[in-house]
């Protein structure tokens, strides 16, 4: 079964076409299990207990939504799918330690700002330097990055009156996190968003993680 679905996140092909695998409903059904029990999540909070250095990082991609992942029911509500100049988009966003291993993510659609996830991804934070470009200069953002004890490098806005410091030789190390996003990508079924319901996909980007961290 993992076999199977790892296929699919390396390809991005159907669901039916993993019947090479396994009948492809098993499939299908066993993949809603794990999500659903929250498995990606417990173990990329355990592989992300082994992040190191000060430096971490925080940015957003921006991923294609396939047609075939409109349509969801609207009783599932939301499902992060926004309109961009670029079409339909989700944004993934992440934070990553000084290497590039993922510690959070999470998805808005497309068209929301990157401020937008970025405190639900910094709050268990704690004696960090967090690294981020300019779309990341507000004063609400920086404040509450101070409150959780943590230090901001971020290049300030060209319209800023008074721009505050900060350190270039640290704000280099912020390819990590691009680099990050390079490697997922790589995998069809990141890069292109087939799925209709953003938990599924999620925990696709998820299970991306936790090939980065397990050089898989």
């Amino acid at each position: 079964m993992l076999q199977a679905v790892l296929f699919r996140l390396r390809e991005g092909c159907t669901w039916r076409a993993l019947s090479i695998f396994a009948p492809h409903t098993t499939i299908y059904t066993r993949w809603k299990q794990w999500c659903d029990s929250g498995v990606w999540d417990d173990i990329l909070e355990a592989l992300s207990g082994a992040a190191e250095g000060k430096l971490w990082s925080i940015d957003s991609t921006s991923c294609k939504v396939h047609k075939h992942a409109h349509g969801a029911p609207r009783s599932s509500g939301p499902q992060c799918i926004g309109s961009s100049r670029g079409g339909a988009n989700t944004k993934v966003h992440a934070l990553v330690d000084t290497h590039g291993n993922p510690i959070c993510l999470s998805l808005t659609p497309g068209n929301a700002h990157d401020l937008t996830a970025a405190p639900d991804l910094v709050e268990a934070c704690t004696s960090r330097t967090i690294l981020a470009d300019k779309a990341y200069d507000s004063n609400a953002f920086r404040d509450l990055l101070s409150d959780l004890g943590l230090r901001a490098c971020i290049p300030p806005k060209s319209n800023r009156i008074d721009p505050p410091k900060f350190h270039k030789g640290h704000y280099k190390r912020r390819h990590t996190v691009e680099n990050f996003f390079q490697r997922i990508k790589e995998l069809r079924a990141v890069a292109t968003r087939y799925e209709k319901l953003a938990d599924r996909y999620l925990a696709l980007v998820k299970l991306a993680a936790i090939c980065t961290w397990l050089h898989f």
